[in-house]
């Protein structure tokens, strides 16, 4: 249905409550009566998945200390007096992970004091019942909290649809190089982090993380623009 240049879509939104603190985010906000919020997920190059976390109310060496005791892939990325960014590196028993494995969009991912919440949008009540099924398999600790219908005026071409265009034509190998970059402050003025610090976390030379970087963004100018550098480009 349209409404003035905009879609209405009917959507489900599913409510998971996550209290046991085996899962990272949730044992971390719990030891240090923090809060940590997914900013970010994406397939990491070699194996599982990067999530970024925004921390708030806690000295982000205590949390990662935690982190550390439980044997979890996390770096510090940036630093406030109260709390940072976080990096993890999640290759099993991640809710976040679950949910984009799934198909379904998640909305939100928080932890704070030790009480995790997730929220997933798809697109059917019947995908709602599959993805409840998939946890109760997968997480038997996370409890369903709620499950409610929504109607959403969007524009026609949503900010999800361009992230997934944009996204989906990157190899993963580009999204992670894309993403250290920007999470790591490599597009603030003035940078916070140069290309050959980049590069070295990542494993590659500076000129391959360029590299990287250009086609990451000639592809989401691309999308952007919808344009096709091959037709515009002509010599």
């Amino acid at each position: 249905m349209e409404r003035g240049g905009r879609r209405v879509k009917n959507v489900v939104e599913v409510e998971f409550r996550v209290r046991d603190p085996s899962y990272p985010f949730v044992g971390a906000s719990r030891a240090d009566t923090c809060r940590l919020d997914l900013e970010v997920i994406a397939p990491h190059s070699d194996d599982g998945f990067v999530e970024y976390f925004t921390l708030a109310g806690a000295p982000p060496e205590r949390v990662l200390k935690t982190l550390d005791d439980d044997g979890v892939d996390a770096t510090l990325v940036a630093q406030h007096a109260d709390g940072g960014r976080l990096r993890f590196h999640v290759r099993e028993r991640c809710v976040a992970v679950s949910v984009v494995d799934f198909g379904a969009i998640p909305r939100l991912v928080e932890a704070d004091g030790g009480v995790g919440r997730v929220v997933a949008e798809v697109s059917s009540r019947g995908d709602a019942a599959e993805l409840v099924d998939r946890f109760e398999r997968e997480h038997p600790t996370v409890a369903v909290d709620d499950c409610r219908d929504r109607q959403r005026s969007t524009p026609l071409f949503t900010h999800h649809d361009f992230k997934q265009d944009a996204i989906g034509a990157l190899t993963d190998r580009q999204r992670e190089v894309f993403l250290t970059a920007y999470m790591n402050g490599y597009y603030d003025w003035p940078r916070k982090h140069e290309a050959a610090e980049l590069a070295d976390e990542l494993g590659i030379s500076p000129a391959t993380f360029s590299q990287h970087l250009r086609t990451v963004e000639g592809t989401l100018f691309s999308t952007l623009l919808d344009t096709d550098d091959d037709r515009v480009f002509v010599e």
